[in-house]
């Protein structure tokens, strides 16, 4: 990355030493930075969310570092905010919002065998066990909980221009996602805050063999029931390949036993992991119907779990010997 691109009045304000290493992420830009000894992350977005028409990027990331502040204040492994731009760990500068975090060394697990997914698992439950400690004040401005996403659907496919066949089938799966969630919610009814994308693409491990040793990227980390933390997980990570529209079943199973062994599931709730794999994508397509500009590349995985929920079932029912 050109550091030519990066403001010299950030790099003033807050006086930051960028540094040699590139990291590319997802979305936006990033630097890695030096802040008084504490190597740094620099990201820079938009300050009006686009997925949120009307919404503010920086309520948005005032609430995710106020989390993340009392979460690595316990001691959990994440990027810390750094109170680099006068006590605030976020500026406005050139018309782009800039945030800086701590930066977690080592790699993404991605696809890689090792650490084998029963210990990411656990790594979840850990954080899950940090995380209920927490209370946050309300919900994160751009969130869009699983249970507002069926109504979303129902009413906006139209006016974004999803229709036919599409339209059709979308329908049929959110009319199916309402009536499951509402079957499940007696057995989770505990709300946290949960990280929201916590597939192998986020957790960074190191040594050798590697260790799973944190979690980078909150983007999308909001107030939610964390059994839907385990499945929003899978529905990337449990697949076999990144480009697969299907699930591994050895995969799923050894993910929620490394899981169960850390923090114990019911059989009710595990039961329940199936319909939060299903939300997921139904979720991505609610969100990009949002936002106007809708994406329904994800239907044919929604299409597949739907027609395995009760095999995955069976195989998370078995991850946690029952």
């Amino acid at each position: 990355m050109d550091g030519d691109a990066l403001p010299h009045q950030v790099l003033r304000e807050a006086s930051l030493v960028m540094l040699p290493r590139q990291i590319r992420p997802r979305h936006g830009t990033a630097f890695v930075v030096d802040w008084q000894g504490t190597t740094a992350v620099l990201r820079s977005a938009s300050p009006i969310g686009p997925e949120t028409p009307g919404a503010s990027n920086v309520d948005d990331v005032r609430w995710q570092h106020a989390f993340l502040g009392r979460l690595t204040a316990l001691g959990f492994p994440a990027p810390q905010p750094l109170p680099a731009f006068a006590g605030n760990s976020w500026t406005v500068a050139d018309g782009l919002l800039w945030e800086l975090v701590s930066f977690l060394p080592g790699s993404a697990v991605g696809w890689s065998p090792r650490p084998p997914m029963d210990k990411i698992g656990a790594l979840l439950a850990r954080y899950h066990a940090t995380a209920e400690q927490i209370r946050m004040p309300g919900q994160r401005p751009s969130a869009l909980p699983l249970a507002q996403v069926p109504g979303l659907l129902m009413s906006a496919l139209d006016t974004a221009g999803v229709a036919g066949h599409h339209s059709t089938v979308i329908r049929k799966h959110a009319d199916q996602l309402s009536r499951h969630l509402s079957e499940i919610a007696p057995t989770d009814r505990e709300l946290a805050v949960i990280h929201g994308d916590f597939t192998n693409d986020n957790v960074v491990a190191s040594g050798n063999p590697p260790v799973a040793t944190g979690v980078i990227d909150f983007a999308l980390a909001h107030i939610e029931h964390p059994l839907a933390d385990i499945g929003y997980a899978l529905w990337r990570s449990g697949r076999p390949a990144e480009h697969a529209t299907w699930l591994d079943h050895d995969r799923v199973c050894e993910y929620v036993h490394g899981y169960h062994g850390a923090r114990p599931l019911s059989p009710d709730q595990a039961a329940a992991i199936p319909t939060y794999m299903f939300g997921r994508g139904l979720q991505m397509i609610a969100k990009r119907v949002r936002a106007r500009r809708p994406d329904i590349g994800m239907l044919p995985e929604v299409q597949w779990i739907s027609e395995n929920h009760q095999v995955l079932t069976d195989v998370i029912q078995r991850a946690i010997g029952r």
